[in-house]
């Protein structure tokens, strides 16, 4: 099954915990940011980040009561999750390489670096869902997503989406140290764009993750576009990178609810069903 029968936590405290987890968060990362402006931190600097990451997420947990072994998803459920996103990443690259067949601007036919060195963008992936996606997704989709949506009613079709949406915001200001300590930008309609389009993204993975309750998806999604696995060579005018977001965001969104309400028993996204489930997963 795609999505496992995780209740939503009963945490025991208000909402300190999870606040001083985020701004201690923004803290360490603008400090690793200054340390390292680069475009991509070190690899042992990133290893370090996503180990942060991991270690603050179980220590809040734990302070809530929470056992965090009791929010992953069993092992079994990573053969339904890799074929959802292998669906995805098929019909993109389907419809990439109609495009570049087609002569469409932004689409050559001919194969990107990822189809040319598979082994190169095997070793990159894991690296980004490693240390990168499982880390961060753990903490704003696993914990903060879900403590926010317990303080907003929890049982509720509008605290799922309270929580959806806050945690989306949070997840687009969390970007914001590389953007103006490591990248130099200032205040502008490129920041507004950045910020639209990095709150689209947390919109996407936070549905995606209500709609399931599965870190392995969400995380896997996560990866897979930062290290997209398109075997034609895509070149996205900056133009239109908005445009294409709301698309593949839409696409992924689409496509794990339609496998919801097809495969899952009974039909219903965990969205609407498992929130109503008062079942504790404390310790």
């Amino acid at each position: 099954m795609l999505c496992p029968d995780i209740g939503l936590p009963r945490f025991s405290s208000g909402p300190l915990v999870p606040v001083v987890a985020y701004l201690l968060v923004i803290v360490v990362l603008s400090g690793l940011v200054i340390i390292s402006p680069g475009a991509s931190p070190p690899p042992v600097l990133g290893m370090l980040w996503g180990v942060f990451l991991v270690a603050l997420t179980v220590g809040a947990l734990r302070i809530e009561t929470v056992s965090p072994r009791s929010l992953l998803p069993p092992v079994r459920t990573l053969i339904p999750v890799i074929g959802v996103v292998i669906a995805f990443w098929g019909l993109y690259n389907l419809v990439a390489v109609a495009l570049a067949v087609g002569g469409i601007s932004g689409f050559d036919a001919s194969l990107s670096r990822t189809a040319a060195h598979p082994l190169l963008y095997l070793a990159a992936l894991f690296s980004s869902l490693l240390f990168t996606a499982i880390p961060e997704e753990l903490l704003f989709r696993t914990y903060l997503q879900e403590k926010f949506t317990r303080l907003a009613g929890g049982a509720t079709r509008r605290a799922v989406l309270a929580g959806i949406g806050l945690v989306a915001v949070l997840f687009a200001l969390f970007h914001l140290p590389r953007w103006f300590l490591a990248s130099g930008h200032g205040v502008g309609s490129a920041l507004a764009a950045r910020l639209l389009g990095l709150t689209l993204m947390g919109l996407a993975y936070g549905s995606v993750y209500a709609l399931t309750g599965n870190l392995w998806l969400v995380a896997l999604f996560h990866a897979s576009m930062n290290q997209p696995p398109v075997i034609v060579s895509v070149h996205i005018p900056t133009e239109l990178h908005l445009v294409a977001s709301v698309i593949e965001y839409a696409a992924i969104v689409s496509l794990v609810y339609l496998t919801v309400r097809v495969v899952e028993s009974g039909g219903t996204p965990l969205i609407w069903s498992r929130r109503n489930n008062p079942a504790s997963t404390g310790d």
